[in-house]
């Protein structure tokens, strides 16, 4: 948590940032982790949803989140691969606006590790029959009837790896703000080769 002593002070502040998102890909009820994923869509308008923070790379500054390769986000990043992830605390007080810069990940090696790692209520996912997005004259969500309230067999898990893509997402800024009633604070982080060069902004 930022403290009164450290929230002036930007190397502390950035630790915090690191930690926080550490923390976000650990814990399931830690507010960083769900942020909203922004990006540009087919039309040129804004798209954003909600997504899961899959893992944080601190030495890297990347920020990875799964997806289906059928999604339009996937045909829309490779359009434009500018992005941004949104995360707010409410009990920090913390916004933090990332951009970043999208990587599509698909049949790597990358995707196949985290494949590996992914339980099979969540491949479960990859396995709908229709494309996310996709009209239905009907309210379902494409999984197989089969499968409907349980998990699938290891082996026909197996068949929703063609579907399943890792987003890497390298921090190129991020604007961090402190809401607090004694006064807010903004700070700006631009990264070059990883390491943060800091300017102070007004709230």
């Amino acid at each position: 948590m930022i403290s009164t002593s450290s929230k002036e002070n930007t190397h502390e502040i950035f630790e915090e940032i690191k930690t926080n998102l550490t923390r976000g890909v650990k814990d399931r009820k830690h507010a960083f982790h769900n942020p909203v994923f922004c990006n540009v869509d087919q039309d040129g308008g804004v798209d954003s949803r909600v997504v899961v923070l899959r893992k944080f790379d601190p030495i890297n500054m990347i920020l990875n989140f799964h997806t289906d390769y059928r999604s339009p986000k996937v045909s829309n990043l490779k359009q434009n691969n500018k992005s941004m992830l949104v995360f707010y605390d409410h009990k920090l007080k913390i916004q933090m606006r990332i951009k970043t810069t999208s990587i599509i990940n698909y049949q790597n090696e990358i995707a196949k590790e985290m494949w590996d790692k992914t339980k099979l209520l969540s491949r479960k996912c990859y396995l709908t029959s229709k494309d996310p997005s996709s009209l239905t004259t009907l309210p379902e969500d494409g999984i197989p009837e089969h499968l409907i309230g349980k998990e699938p067999e290891f082996e026909e898990s197996e068949k929703g790896y063609k579907n399943f893509t890792v987003i890497e997402n390298k921090i190129n800024e991020i604007d961090w703000l402190y809401l607090k009633i004694s006064g807010h604070r903004r700070l700006n982080l631009l990264f070059q080769n990883n390491k943060p060069q800091f300017q102070w902004l007004i709230p």
